[in-house]
C-alpha cells in the first residue's frame, strides 16, 4: 500500500505586522512600504527632537537668567540692608539724643517692609524657576521617550528587511527593549519563533501582543495558526472568530479558519470561509489552492482542477498548487500531466520532500523503479522523519524482492508513526514473504507470528479510527 500526501492545506498565512504576507513578492513590497513609512516617521521624529532640544536650551537659558537676576537682587538688597544698618547705627545715637523714637520706629518698619518685599520677590523668582525646571524635566522625558521610539522603529524596520531569522529575532528583541509596549514587534517575533519551531515562545509573544492591544486582529489570526498547529482546534477557532469579528474584511483569517474547519470535518463551513476569503481578495492564490484541496476531498474533481489552475495563474511560482494539482491528476490517471506538475513543484522548490515522495509514487505506478527509488531516497534525505517515504520505499523494495531492507523501512515508518496502519499491514506482508522463503520451520513459525501480530495491530487501529 503506497501513501500519497496532500500538504496544500499547510499553506497558512502568517501576517507580519499589520500586513499579512501572502507571497514572497507581496511580502517584499509590503516590507518595503513599511520601511519607507517608518523612515519617513523617523525623519519627522528627528525634526521634532531637534525642535524640542532647542526649546529645552531656551528654557535652560531662562533658568540661568532668572538665577542671575535673583543673585543680583539678593546682592542689591544685602547692600541696601548693610547701608541701612550702618545708617541706623549712626542715626540711633542722634535720634536718641533728640528723643525721636517715632522716627526710629518708622525707619525700622520701612526696613522690614523693604526686606519682606525683597524676600517675596525672591520666592516668586524661585517659583518661576521651579516651573521652568519642571517643564524642562517633562520635555526631557518626552524627548527621551521619542528617541527610544525612534530607535525601536529603526530596529523594527531592519528586522522586517532581515533575511536571517536569528538576526531578525534579535532586532525585534532590541525594538522591544526600547519600546516595551511595542505590540507589533511581539507579534512579528512570535511569527519567527513559530517558523523555527519555538511554539512556547511564539505563544507567549502572541499573548503579549494581544494583552497590549486587545483589538489586534492579526495577532489573533497568528495565534490561531499556532494553536491549530499545536492541535488545539477549539482555541484556534476562538482566535479566528475573534480576528474576523475585529476585522470583517480579514481574508487571511477566513482562509485559515477554512483550513481548520476542513481538518475538523466541517466541509460546509470550510467552503463558506474559502469563498468569503476569495470574495474579499480575488487574487488570493492560497485560498484557491486550499479550496481546491477541499473540493478534491469532496470528489468534485473538475472544480478542484479549476481552483488549482486559478491559483497557478495568479501565482505561477506557487509549488504547492502544482504539487496538489499533480496529486489530483495522478488520481485521475493522467500520469503525464501529473509528472509535469511534480517536476514543476520540485523545480520551484528543490527541497520539497513531499513532491519527491509523490513523484516516487507516480514513478512506481508507471514501473520506473529506479526513478522511484531515487525519489524516495531524496525525500528521506530531506526529511529524515518522513514515515510515508520509508513506507513507500519499503513497498518498492519488497516488490523488488529485497524483503530484508523492506522490513527495515516498514519498521522505521512504524517507529516514526506508531499508529501507521498501512505500515503494519505492509510489514505483515513482508514477514509472510520471508516466511515463504524460510526453510527453518522454527524461524518460519516466528515470522508468521510476527505477521499475525502486525495484522492484529492494524485491525485494532482501524477499529479505533472508526
Amino acid at each position: 500500500m503506497v501513501c500519497l500526501n496532500i500538504f496544500g492545506q499547510t499553506s497558512k498565512n502568517v501576517s507580519i505586522s499589520k500586513q499579512p504576507q501572502q507571497t514572497s513578492s507581496q511580502a517584499s513590497s509590503n516590507q518595503q512600504e513599511s520601511i519607507l513609512q517608518l523612515q519617513a516617521e523617523n525623519e519627522a521624529m528627528k525634526k521634532q527632537l531637534e525642535k524640542m532640544e532647542k526649546e529645552i536650551e531656551l528654557y535652560r537659558g531662562d533658568v540661568r537668567a532668572k538665577e542671575a537676576n535673583i543673585n543680583e537682587v539678593l546682592s542689591h538688597w544685602l547692600s541696601i540692608m548693610g547701608i541701612m544698618m550702618a545708617v541706623i547705627g549712626i542715626a540711633i545715637p542722634i535720634i536718641l539724643n533728640y528723643r525721636n523714637e517715632k522716627s526710629l520706629e518708622k525707619m525700622l518698619e520701612d526696613a522690614k517692609n523693604d526686606a519682606k518685599h525683597a524676600i517675596d520677590e525672591i520666592k516668586e523668582m524661585n517659583r518661576q524657576v521651579s516651573i521652568i525646571q519642571e517643564k524642562i524635566n517633562k520635555d526631557t522625558i518626552i524627548a527621551e521617550k521619542a528617541a527610544k521610539e525612534t530607535k525601536a522603529s529603526q530596529f523594527f524596520a531592519q528586522a522586517l528587511n532581515e533575511k536571517s531569522i536569528s538576526i531578525a529575532i534579535e532586532l525585534y528583541n532590541q525594538a522591544i527593549g526600547q519600546k516595551p509596549e511595542f505590540s507589533e514587534a511581539y507579534n512579528n517575533r512570535g511569527n519567527l519563533k513559530f517558523i523555527v519551531g519555538d511554539q512556547a515562545g511564539a505563544l507567549a509573544d502572541y499573548d503579549k501582543a494581544i494583552s497590549l492591544n486587545p483589538n489586534y486582529a492579526e495577532a489573533y489570526n497568528n495565534r490561531g495558526i499556532l494553536r491549530s498547529d499545536m492541535r488545539d482546534p477549539t482555541g484556534a477557532l476562538e482566535d479566528y472568530n475573534r480576528a474576523i469579528t475585529l476585522k470583517h474584511d480579514f481574508a487571511d483569517a477566513y482562509n485559515n479558519r477554512g483550513i481548520l474547519r476542513s481538518d475538523m470535518r466541517d466541509p460546509t463551513g470550510a467552503l463558506e470561509d474559502y469563498n468569503r476569503a476569495i470574495a474579499l481578495k480575488p487574487n488570493y492564490a492560497e485560498a484557491y489552492n486550499n479550496r481546491g484541496n477541499l473540493k478534491s476531498k469532496l470528489e468534485d474533481m473538475m472544480s478542484a482542477i479549476n481552483d488549482y489552475d486559478m491559483a497557478i495563474a495568479l501565482k505561477p511560482d506557487y509549488p504547492k498548487a502544482y504539487f496538489n494539482r499533480g496529486i489530483l491528476k495522478l488520481q485521475m490517471n493522467n500520469h503525464k500531466e501529473a509528472l509535469a506538475d511534480f517536476n514543476k513543484a520540485i523545480f520551484l522548490n528543490p527541497d520539497y520532500a513531499d513532491a519527491y515522495n509523490n513523484r516516487g509514487v507516480l514513478k512506481y505506478i508507471i514501473s520506473d523503479q529506479t526513478g522511484a527509488m531515487i525519489d524516495y531516497d531524496k525525500a528521506i534525505t530531506l526529511k529524515s522523519d518522513y514515515a510515508d517515504a520509508y513506507n513507500n520505499r519499503g513497498v518498492l523494495k519488497n516488490n523488488m524482492g529485497n524483503h530484508t531492507d523492506a522490513l527495515a523501512d516498514y519498521s522505521k515508518a512504524i517507529f516514526l508513526r506508531p499508529d501507521y496502519v498501512s505500515a503494519y499491514n505492509n510489514r505483515a506482508d513482508c514477514y509472510r514473504k520471508l516466511a515463504e522463503a524460510e526453510s527453518d520451520e522454527e524461524k518460519k513459525t516466528e515470522l508468521i507470528a510476527k505477521a499475525e501480530a502486525d495484522e492484529k495491530k492494524a485491525d485494532s487501529l482501524k477499529e479505533g479510527e472508526a
